[in-house]
């Protein structure tokens, strides 16, 4: 009886501790900073347009799938790419993600938003990357932009457009503690321009 009562002590000590470390984590993410890296793995409508120079360094075939797609009368244009963060924490305890909620704007227009379940940890002073992988229609949510803005806008996330894009990113980080799911109470802007 007395080994059972000491397990059962072992694992409510042991469940606490976790539910503290769980619970400093969420708070030092809270307190991490959160920049644009990069945007890696860009398609358009199946179209890999990563590692561009320049519209000139597109083939011709590539060209010709890439007006086909712009002109199309789908209605459909859809966008992926991966959206590449640096978090630095500034804590000396590692900072803990579960996921994330987020809002994507372009130029002052929503774009998307979404649920990305990511877990992350970040050591103390230390920086880690958070690659997260979004998609949007540009067709759908640019409805009444010319087929110049659409083309700018494909083009500034291959880094290649005329015009600059000033994209913010708002993430609103998700914990586990105790096994239970909470929302950290207000978004985080990430804020940059996409083709300068």
């Amino acid at each position: 009886m007395k080994k059972i009562i000491a397990i059962i002590g072992f694992v409510a000590i042991f469940s606490a501790c976790d539910v503290a470390q769980q619970l400093a984590g969420a708070y030092n993410m809270t307190q991490c900073k959160f920049a644009f890296n990069s945007i890696s793995g860009l398609t358009v409508d199946g179209i890999n347009l990563s590692n561009l120079n320049s519209v000139s360094s597109l083939n011709p075939l590539t060209l010709a799938k890439l007006v086909s797609a712009f002109t199309s009368s789908s209605g459909t244009l859809p966008l992926n790419f991966t959206l590449n963060l640096d978090v630095t924490n500034p804590n000396t305890q590692a900072a803990l993600l579960n996921g994330l909620s987020y809002i994507l704007e372009i130029d002052n227009i929503e774009m998307s938003q979404g649920v990305i379940q990511k877990q992350i940890e970040v050591a103390g002073n230390g920086q880690a990357a958070l690659p997260l992988a979004l998609g949007f229609d540009v067709k759908k949510l640019a409805s009444g932009q010319s087929m110049e803005s659409l083309k700018n806008l494909v083009f500034n996330f291959a880094g290649i457009g005329g015009n600059p894009s000033n994209v913010t990113f708002r993430l609103k980080p998700n914990f586990t503690i105790g096994g239970n799911t909470f929302s950290a109470p207000t978004y985080i802007p990430v804020s940059f321009t996409l083709n300068k």
